[in-house]
């Protein structure tokens, strides 16, 4: 399997692992030191990442679906990156679609990730207001 496959299934295990709650699945391939940018906050390290997933996992109403879609991922020999959008609904702010870039490096070997941003699109109305032509 080419690196960018394994990249795609990746990032494939760990959406299902949010739907599923699976706290376990959702950290088992971010590095001990993984900086993520979500709104509002920059979260840095493994632990801060976990409780994160607390806001998360407390917002479920249903069977949450968490599906990415046009998943685009490139590997050279020790970086990978991987960017979708993700449509997540179940959950009290549903629905919700989002983009997601994941930056991974190879340590000892095996892919992990180290960095992942969410955002949202916005509206230039939304930017600078809608009075403004």
């Amino acid at each position: 399997m080419r690196d960018a496959d394994k990249i795609r299934a990746m990032l494939v295990a760990w959406a299902e692992a949010v739907a599923a709650g699976d706290r376990a699945g959702i950290l088992a391939d971010h590095a001990r030191d993984v900086l993520m940018f979500d709104f509002p906050n920059t979260v840095k390290g493994i632990d801060a990442y976990d409780r994160t997933w607390d806001f998360f996992d407390a917002s479920r109403r249903s069977e949450v679906t968490f599906r990415p879609g046009d998943i685009q991922a490139v590997a050279g020999s020790e970086v990978a990156f991987a960017s979708c959008e993700i449509h997540c609904a179940g959950t009290t702010a549903d629905p919700i679609d989002f983009r997601l870039t994941m930056g991974f490096c190879k340590e000892a070997g095996r892919w992990v990730i180290v960095h992942e941003h969410h955002s949202m699109p916005t509206t230039e109305e939304v930017l600078i207001g809608p009075d403004v032509a």
